[in-house]
């Protein structure tokens, strides 16, 4: 008997265990959701015509329109050997008599520039001829 006693004193309290955590569970509210990972709009990409005001207000002066060199004395950019890398660490950091542009523009901006520039083609392109009317 004491067997029987023993087994059904088991079984009782582990009955009353499980009733107990199933009431804690109903009981506690769950834990509130993390709220979503936030993701950081990427800034807007800087156009070609963007990057082409820039140039104007800001190279022009040297390097002439369109980086022919009509300007005052800085070389021309147009049809440049150097990589669109080199083009940024110049505007960058500069070089002869050109300034530094690490505080007035952004690194966005200037990346925009070098490629502007190297976008330049080396000689105007050629005029369409004239078509013949009749």
């Amino acid at each position: 008997m004491s067997k029987r006693l023993s087994i059904t004193a088991a079984a009782i309290a582990l009955l009353a265990a499980s009733w107990s955590a199933v009431a804690t569970a109903q009981e506690t509210p769950a834990a509130p959701a993390a709220p979503a990972a936030q993701e950081t709009p990427a800034a807007p990409q800087i156009t070609l015509d963007d990057a082409r005001k820039m140039f104007a207000s800001n190279c022009s002066w040297c390097h002439g329109n369109f980086g022919k060199k009509a300007g005052k004395g800085g070389p021309k950019l147009a049809g440049t050997a150097k990589d669109e890398e080199q083009v940024y660490q110049t505007i960058l950091k500069g070089q002869n008599a050109m300034p530094s542009f690490k505080k007035t523009l952004t690194e966005d901006k200037i990346r925009a520039l070098a490629r502007y520039i190297k976008s330049l083609p080396a000689e105007e392109p050629a005029a369409p001829a004239p078509t013949e009317q009749q």
